[in-house]
C-alpha cells in the first residue's frame, strides 16, 4: 500500500509539471482542448504502464453500466471546454445548438439537487445515450474516470444507501481513483498559477454554457471567472 501511495504521489508531481507546461503555452481557445487532452492521456498512460498493473483489482465499470451516472460531477473549465468542442466538431452547429438547449434544461433541473436527491428521483446524466452508454466517453471528465467500483451490485447498493440510514461501503480500485483525482488537482493548480479560473463546476451546466457561448473561452484565458446562469 505504501508503494502505491508513493507511486501516486510521484505520478501526481509529474502530472502537475505537465499541466503547468501545457497551460503556460495556451494563448488562444484552440489550445485549451489539446492541452487538456495531453494531460488526461498522460494520466491514462501512467495508469496502464506501471509495473504492478497485472495485480490490480479490476473495476466493474463498462459500456452500458450507468449505475454511477446519477451523481453530480465536478469539472474544471478546460475539461468542459474540451467536451463542448468535441461535441460541436461531431454534431455540427444545428444539432449542437439543440443539445445545448437540452443540457441547459437538465442543468436547471439538477441545479439544487444533491446526490441523494438525484438518486431518489432517478435523475441520470443527460450525456447517456439511448443504450445507457456515455456519449462523451473519450473526453469524459477526470472525476468520472475516478469512479472505479469493483462490484456493480455493491455499487448500486452503496448509491441507494445514500437515500437511507443504511451505510454500505463502496469498494473501488483506489489506485485509479487517487491517480485521476491527482490529475484533477494538477490541472486546477496549473490554472491557479496562471491566474485562470481553477474552481470546480457542475458538469452539465458548464458544458451547456460553452456550447451556447464559445466566446467565454477568451474570458477564461483572460483570467475572468466563468459563472453559470441562475435557474
Amino acid at each position: 500500500m505504501v508503494d502505491n501511495v508513493l507511486a501516486i504521489l510521484r505520478m501526481g508531481e509529474e502530472l502537475a509539471d505537465l499541466a503547468a507546461v501545457q497551460f503556460d503555452g495556451v494563448t488562444d481557445p484552440a489550445g485549451i482542448a489539446p492541452a487538456t487532452t495531453r494531460i488526461v492521456a498522460r494520466a491514462e498512460a501512467l495508469l496502464s504502464a506501471r509495473p504492478n498493473r497485472g495485480h490490480d483489482v479490476r473495476i466493474a465499470c463498462g459500456p452500458g453500466c450507468m449505475t454511477c451516472c446519477i451523481v453530480n460531477v465536478s469539472v474544471l473549465v478546460p475539461e468542459a471546454w474540451t467536451i463542448a468542442a468535441w461535441l460541436r466538431q461531431r454534431l455540427g452547429t444545428g444539432e449542437a445548438d439543440r443539445l445545448a438547449e437540452r443540457l441547459a434544461a437538465a442543468a436547471r433541473a439538477i441545479r439544487w439537487l444533491d446526490d441523494a436527491d438525484r438518486i431518489r428521483g432517478a435523475v441520470t446524466c443527460p450525456f447517456l445515450d439511448g443504450r445507457g452508454w456515455c456519449s462523451i466517453h473519450p473526453v469524459r471528465p477526470l472525476m468520472c474516470r475516478a469512479l472505479t467500483s469493483i462490484d456493480a451490485a455493491q455499487c448500486r447498493r452503496a448509491l441507494e444507501s445514500r437515500t437511507s440510514d443504511e451505510d454500505v461501503a463502496l469498494e473501488c480500485n483506489l489506485f485509479q481513483k487517487y491517480l485521476m483525482e491527482q490529475a484533477y488537482r494538477a490541472v486546477a493548480a496549473a490554472l491557479e498559477r496562471r491566474g485562470m479560473d481553477s474552481a470546480g463546476r457542475e458538469l452539465v451546466g458548464t458544458v451547456a454554457r460553452f456550447l451556447n457561448e464559445p466566446r467565454l473561452a477568451d474570458e477564461f484565458l483572460a483570467g475572468r471567472l466563468i459563472t453559470l446562469p441562475e435557474s
